[in-house]
């Protein structure tokens, strides 16, 4: 295992060097490296009427900045592993991070939404490419005795960044200011240009020919992506009958197609789907997509909740998402001590039970609930959603032949950030449709004749009155309230028709653990070394279970 020495008092005699294991340099490289992007994007869910304000931009204008940061991370995910396997680790690590340091630092700057919209571009692209370029780098680093302690990196480090944007998100709303976000961006960034050439592993020499990065794939994938742009910024506006909408969507299907028969029959491939065509990585990739959509709902569903219907203090808000990065640590001690000895499938399972139990509380979800029993469920629902994801994507990573690690990694990691990136917008259009249903079906029975809504607005104008404004002004305004109750109760209904997706996500996480344990629990994270054997001073070390395949070999 390699180490890196500093100055210390590590010997009983107090002298020598304390040396810090290089897994625990990359693990936090890969923290810094990837974390960043993750706290944006949660972040962005929080603060986005605040950088509206800002920047004085339009509400439709934010909506494209946060598709296309989604779009431009996915269609990088398997760019990146293609262009590390030609140009080395180290030499595309900085190159990636560059442009990812150029995307913080617009976003700094910008002035307005213009520069805004390309800084996030370029986050999108260095650290969808960095993703499966640091991961594998990463698990390999770890000795084969503590493996599973990727788990408290994969989990509590990447996963715990989306509960952590959720915090800082939540801290800029009481701040009142957002850059320092990017500028915190832009820090980790240059922390890691500066330790990243040193910590990652030297690219071994070898007179085999490096695969070049297939170009045409990549033009047909990128062409892709631009595209559904189009019909996912206008879904939520114009709904999916539009012409701005279903053409764009058909067009994508055909580019897809496009690209998967370009693809097929190339010796490597950028997105080798058939990889995943096994019982094993099918579950497996189905519980990390399930998983990753119902965060998605959670995150927009709580922030609509608790903003817009409870309007809680935002000290109250950094409360509720600490309980999420708790109930995700939590999720992360129990996968590393339990993931080989029961398997990615029982986790899954266990996971899915907590969401499906969160997710049947809130079909009946209001106002009234306290905030203490919310910040439990969120708990639950951080640790679910987290242990199941997880399992099943590094499951489906270590199913088989790790030497095809790469290419089961690869392929579910794009489907699922792909799914993530159509699933917002979707999400969007949802609540959007179904608020104003509500509010018509309430307001419709808001009538004069209506007795009870009589009395509850002279009941209401009788405080007022009480207050010291005239009659007639105490009437107006107790009909003003009603009618922002009315919009409220509205916006819950469509909450709470929103969290019947995450239950039926749910089942689907059950259905899909059950399947992933029913094949096995598969290859465990520390292998079983054979027996020590006594050995001279020149033989080698043992080599550990776990094969030592290329960086991109395996992803998590």
């Amino acid at each position: 295992m390699t180490q890196f020495t500093v100055p210390g008092t590590g010997s009983a005699a107090g002298r020598g060097i304390r040396k810090i294991p290089s897994y625990l340099i990359i693990s936090v490289l890969t923290i810094l490296t990837i974390g960043p992007q993750y706290f944006l994007n949660v972040s962005f869910i929080l603060n986005q009427t605040l950088i509206q304000s800002t920047l004085t931009a339009s509400s439709k204008g934010l909506l494209l900045l946060s598709i296309v940061s989604n779009l431009a991370f996915a269609l990088c995910v398997p760019i990146g592993p293609a262009v590390t396997r030609r140009y080395g680790i180290r030499r595309s690590y900085s190159a990636f991070m560059l442009v990812f340091l150029l995307g913080s630092l617009l976003n700094l700057l910008s002035p307005n939404m213009g520069l805004l919209l390309l800084g996030r571009v370029l986050q999108g692209l260095g650290s969808g490419s960095l993703f499966l370029t640091i991961l594998p780098v990463s698990l390999r680093s770890f000795p084969n005795r503590v493996r599973n302690r990727f788990l408290l990196l994969a989990i509590g480090g990447l996963f715990g960044s989306s509960a952590v944007g959720a915090l800082l998100g939540s801290m800029s709303l009481t701040s009142d200011t957002w850059r320092w976000l990017f500028a915190l961006s832009a820090l980790t960034s240059i922390l890691c240009l500066l330790i990243g050439p040193t910590a990652l592993p030297a690219e071994p020499s070898s007179l085999a020919p490096k695969p070049a990065p297939d170009k045409s794939g990549i033009a047909v994938l990128t062409l892709f992506m631009s595209v559904l742009a189009v019909p996912l910024y206008y879904l939520q506006e114009k709904g999916p009958g539009s012409l701005y909408v279903w053409p764009f969507f058909i067009i994508c299907l055909l580019l897809l197609i496009l690209f998967l028969t370009l693809d097929y029959g190339k010796e490597n491939p950028l997105l080798p789907w058939r990889a995943l065509l096994f019982s094993k990585p099918v579950f497996g990739t189905v519980m990390s997509i399930a998983s990753h959509i119902s965060l998605i709902i959670v995150l927009a569903g709580t922030n609509g909740v608790l903003r817009s219907v409870r309007e809680i203090p935002f000290i109250n808000l950094t409360y509720f998402y600490l309980w999420l990065f708790i109930g995700i640590m939590v999720s992360a001690l129990l996968c590393t001590v339990l993931y080989d000895r029961l398997g990615p499938g029982i986790l899954g399972f266990i996971g899915s039970l907590a969401v499906i139990a969160v997710s049947l509380q809130w079909l009946h979800l209001d106002a009234e609930v306290p905030l203490s029993t919310m910040y439990m469920q969120i708990a639950c629902l951080g640790g679910g959603i987290s242990m199941t994801l997880i399992s099943g994507a590094l499951g489906t990573a270590m199913a088989g032949n790790l030497h095809h690690a790469a290419l089961r990694s690869v392929s579910l990691h794009f489907m699922r950030n792909l799914a993530g990136a159509l699933a917002a917008p979707f999400v969007g259009r949802f609540l959007y449709r179904h608020s104003a249903v509500h509010y018509e079906t309430l307001r419709s029975q808001m009538s004069v004749t209506n007795p009870a809504l009589n009395a509850n607005i002279s009941e209401l104008a009788g405080h007022l009155t009480a207050g010291g404004l005239s009659a007639a002004e105490a009437k107006k305004t107790a009909a003003s309230m009603l009618l922002l109750e009315v919009k409220k109760t509205a916006l819950l209904g469509a909450y709470q028709n929103l969290f019947t997706f995450l239950l039926v996500l749910g089942i689907v996480m059950l259905l899909a653990s059950t399947g992933k344990a029913l094949t096995g629990k598969g290859r465990s994270l520390v292998q079983k070394e054979q027996a020590p054997k006594a050995r001279s001073a020149q033989d080698p070390a043992p080599v550990l279970a776990l094969p030592q395949p290329s960086p991109e070999h395996i992803g998590s």
